[in-house]
Parts: C-alpha cells; structure tokens; sequence
C-alpha cells in the first residue's frame, strides 16, 4: 500500500454487486483506483446477489441462492447456497438464450460459459469475476483493492467517518461517490482532511437492444452484447457532471 500512498489517487468505492449496471461502471471508468467495498453488511434481496436482464418475455431476475448467515455478516463472507450451486448453470441458460441473437454474442460466450460453470464458494468471489470479465472486455485495466485487506478497524466510527477513515489508508485524495450517498454524507468534514469528493450525475443512455422497447437499468452485460466494441464510449456518454 505504500506506493498507492505517494500518488495523488482517484477513486470509487463500491460494494461489489452482481451483474452491475452501466452507472457502476462508469464509476470504475472515472477513476484509477477501485476499492471493493467488502468489509461492509450484506443486504438480502439486494443488487448484492440479483440483477435484471432483458428476455423475450420481458424482464427476468437473476438471483444468486445465499448460505443462511446472521445479519451482521459482512459482504465478504458470505457464501452461496451449496444446495442450490446449479442456479448460476440456469443463470447462464437464461442469458445465453436471451442474447444469443446479438451481434456480439459470439464474441462472450465461450468466457461467460465458463465463468457461470465455475463452483464458487463465496458470493464476492462470483460477483469479481463477472465484474472483472465486464472490465476486460470494455477494454478497461484498473488498480483494484479489498476494503477488508486496510485493516481498517472502523467499527465504532460513524458513516462519513468510515469512508474518509478508508480513503485516508488507501491515499485517495479524489473520491467519485454514488448520487445516492450524497445526503448521507458530511461534505466538510471531507473539505476538513483535503479529500475532494464529488457525486455521481447519471443518465441512461439508450442503446439497440432486442425485444421491443428500450428498457434502461440492465446487468451491464446488454449493452455489451448489443454494442460491443461501442459499449464503453456508450457508458461514457452518460456522465452528466460538469467538468
């Protein structure tokens, strides 16, 4: 981590979710350094383990099966569901079915194969591997690192305390947050340890996608199989900050 502390960094940090959306990528895109945010409560019935893609009957919900676990268990432990593993082989079948007909389907498919036939034992572990094949094929080679490997002992901190308390141990002097955080954070106590932070400003673009009326808000993936080689300068095109 000492190399990361000497560089003026910029950074998101996002809790790692399943299938993400175009927004999440963006995020990553902006920015050179991203933190998996794993440290952090799991949320059930959460884009932590569901996601939406777009089938010829319309929308569809892909959820992982997760391991009972208390509700204070963090991200990171949180294991899938050993008697329901074959769900992510039905996951597949879906997405292949549902993208076959595109033009870049191709191009994925073999990988993607193989990436929802992997035996996963821990959620987190599936949901970097889907996250990094998007990375990979949008063409995007970013500094990924764990909140749980800072040693942060943030626990009796509060939110916003949290997240300055990470940036401080990472180096980040350059923190690009979700629009949503932004009510929930104390923007002076950031302007007070010299950490700028701005906030997300979104908005969807509209792509070619099969089966009728465009519907916004998918896994990352329909943008992908639909423009290929034109997915990240689309994901781009959404940044609506001021520059």
């Amino acid at each position: 981590m000492e190399s990361l502390k000497q560089q003026k960094l910029s950074a998101t940090i996002l809790q790692p979710t399943y299938l993400p959306w175009m927004g999440y990528i963006e995020m990553i895109d902006a920015t050179d350094l991203f933190v998996i945010f794993d440290h952090v409560q799991f949320i059930k019935k959460s884009w932590h383990h569901r996601n939406r893609v777009k089938t010829s009957n319309g929308i569809t919900w892909l959820s992982v099966p997760v391991a009972h676990a208390s509700q204070q268990t963090k991200i990171r432990d949180i294991t899938i569901a050993e008697q329901q593993k074959n769900e992510l082989r039905n996951h597949w079948k879906t997405i292949s079915l549902a993208y076959k007909s595109c033009e870049y389907f191709t191009q994925y498919n073999n990988e993607l194969e193989q990436l929802f036939n992997h035996d996963y034992v821990y959620l987190m572990d599936l949901n970097v591997a889907v996250i990094s094949f998007l990375l990979k094929h949008l063409g995007m080679n970013k500094t990924i690192i764990y909140s749980s490997d800072l040693n942060l002992a943030d626990e009796d901190l509060g939110r916003t305390e949290k997240v300055i308390n990470l940036c401080k141990k990472a180096g980040i002097t350059y923190l690009y947050d979700a629009e949503g955080a932004e009510p929930l954070l104390n923007i002076n106590l950031f302007k007070e340890e010299n950490i700028t932070i701005e906030f997300q400003k979104y908005s969807h673009p509209i792509y070619k996608q099969l089966w009728g009326e465009f519907i916004p808000f998918l896994s990352t993936l329909d943008v992908l199989m639909n423009e290929g080689d034109n997915a990240l300068s689309i994901i781009r095109s959404g940044n609506r900050r001021k520059n």
